[in-house]
C-alpha cells in the first residue's frame, strides 16, 4: 500500500497526516454515471464477441470439417395401459422419455440397427425424445451430418421405440403416425450458428461488465473535486464550470501576496521546444501530439482567476528540482489536476514530494472536467 504523508502547518508538533489511497472505496454513483456514458461499449462488445465466437465456430464447422447438421423426425401415438384403478399411466412425460431413449436397452438396440457404426456416446448425443401438450404423441429426433445417415438413425430409433410396449406394462401399444422421410428432414445447421453468435454476444457483454468493474477498481483518475479532498485531505477550490468556483477562489486565495500554480499534467519539455522553435531537429511523433492535446496548461487556468495577488506558474518540481525555491517564495500553492487523465499516481507522487519538503498546498483545482458528469452527480 502506497501512503501519502504531508506536513500540517496547523499542528505545532509537525505531525504527518496519512491518506490510505489504496483502500479508497468505489463511488458507486460515480461508477454508474460513467458507465451510462459508455453504454455504447456494451453493444460493441456484444458484436465483437459474436463475431469472434460465431466466426470461430463457422470456420471450425464449415471450413475445417463438415458442419452441416440434418434432423429427422418420427411421430408416434402411444396407447397407455390402465392401472388397477382404471386410470391411464400419465407419468411418461418429456423427462421420462428423454431418459428412456438413453437407457442401455435403447442404445444397444439402436447400435444394432445401425450395424455397430456408432458408439454409445454418439447415439446419446444424436438422439432425442419428447412429448408436448398431448402426452400420447411421442416425437423422436435424430441429428446427423448428412440426410441419409439421419434417416437411417431415425429408423433404428423407431424400431426400438415400437418394441417398447412388450418391455413394460404401462404402455399398451405404440404406433408410428408420421415416419421419417427425406422430404421433411430439417437442415438445422443455422440453429447452431445462431447459438454460437448469441453465446459469443453474451460472452462479450459479460467481459465488458467484468472489465468495467476491474477498471473502476484500478482507475486512479479524478472526476470530482471532492475526490481530491477525500484522497489528500487538501481543500479543492472546484472546477471552472462549477457555480461556486469563483467564490471558492476568492475564499482560499484572499489575502495572499503570491500564489504559485503547478499543473500535474505538465506539457513535456521537448514538445514545448518544438512549438517555441527552440530545437528545430526535435521530432513531434504521434504519441507526443496525443499527449500534448491531453495536457492542461496552468497558464490558461491562471489567466481566468481574478485577484490582486501575484500569480506564478511553476513547473512541476518532479521534473524541475529548482522549482522548490520559487514554491517557497509563494504564500499560496494551487495544484491543477486534469479530470479523468489517469494521473492519480502522478498527483500522489507530487503531494508526497511536497510533504517531504514540508510544503502543504493551499488547494486543488480540477481542470478539463466533464460538466455533464459533475451536474448529474450532484443532482438530487
Amino acid at each position: 500500500m502506497y501512503s501519502v504523508f504531508y506536513y500540517s502547518e496547523e499542528n505545532e508538533d509537525k505531525s504527518m497526516w496519512e491518506t490510505e489511497y489504496a483502500r479508497e472505496p468505489i463511488d458507486y454513483r460515480l461508477f454508474f454515471l460513467k458507465l451510462i456514458k459508455k453504454l455504447w461499449a456494451f453493444p460493441l462488445a456484444a458484436v465483437i464477441g459474436a463475431i469472434l465466437v460465431g466466426g470461430i465456430y463457422c470456420f471450425v464447422s464449415f471450413v475445417i470439417s463438415d458442419g452441416y447438421q440434418y434432423r429427422a423426425r418420427t411421430i408416434y401415438y402411444v396407447d397407455y395401459a390402465e392401472d388397477p384403478e382404471g386410470k391411464e399411466y400419465e407419468y411418461y412425460n418429456y423427462y421420462t422419455w428423454q431418459e428412456l431413449i438413453h437407457t442401455d436397452y435403447f442404445v444397444d438396440g439402436i447400435r444394432e440397427g445401425m450395424g455397430s457404426a456408432m458408439t454409445d456416446e454418439m447415439i446419446v448425443n444424436a438422439t432425442t425424445a419428447k412429448v408436448e401438450s398431448d402426452y400420447r404423441y411421442l416425437y423422436t429426433y435424430s441429428v446427423m451430418g448428412d440426410k441419409q445417415s439421419a434417416i437411417d438413425l431415425e429408423k433404428a430409433v423407431s424400431k426400438v421405440v415400437t418394441s417398447f410396449p412388450g418391455q413394460v406394462k404401462e404402455i399398451e401399444s405404440i404406433e408410428v403416425v408420421d415416419p421419417a422421410g427425406l422430404d421433411d428432414i430439417e437442415d438445422i445447421s443455422l440453429i447452431f450458428v445462431k447459438r454460437a453468435f448469441i453465446f459469443g454476444a453474451i460472452i462479450g457483454i459479460v467481459a465488458a461488465c467484468v472489465i468495467s468493474v476491474f477498471y473502476a477498481c484500478v482507475d486512479t483518475s479524478v472526476y470530482l473535486p471532492a475526490t481530491l479532498e477525500k484522497r489528500f485531505h487538501i481543500p479543492a477550490i472546484g472546477a471552472p464550470s462549477m457555480k461556486e468556483y469563483e467564490t471558492n477562489c476568492r475564499h482560499f486565495l484572499e489575502g495572499k501576496k503570491k500564489v504559485g500554480f503547478i499543473s500535474v499534467d505538465e506539457v513535456p519539455g521537448n514538445v514545448k521546444e518544438v512549438f517555441s522553435g527552440g530545437e528545430a531537429e526535435v521530432k513531434l511523433d504521434i504519441r507526443s501530439m496525443k499527449k500534448l492535446i491531453s495536457q492542461v496548461s496552468a497558464d490558461s487556468i491562471v489567466s481566468e482567476i481574478g485577484g490582486d495577488f501575484e500569480k506564478a506558474v511553476i513547473p512541476n518540481p518532479l521534473s524541475a528540482a529548482d522549482a522548490f525555491d520559487e514554491i517557497r517564495s509563494c504564500d499560496g500553492l494551487v495544484i491543477i489536476v486534469k479530470a479523468g487523465a489517469h494521473n492519480g499516481k502522478k498527483t500522489e507522487q507530487l503531494i508526497d514530494q511536497l510533504s517531504r519538503m514540508e510544503i502543504k498546498p493551499t488547494a486543488f483545482i480540477l481542470a478539463g472536467e466533464d460538466e455533464g458528469l459533475i451536474r448529474a452527480y450532484y443532482r438530487g
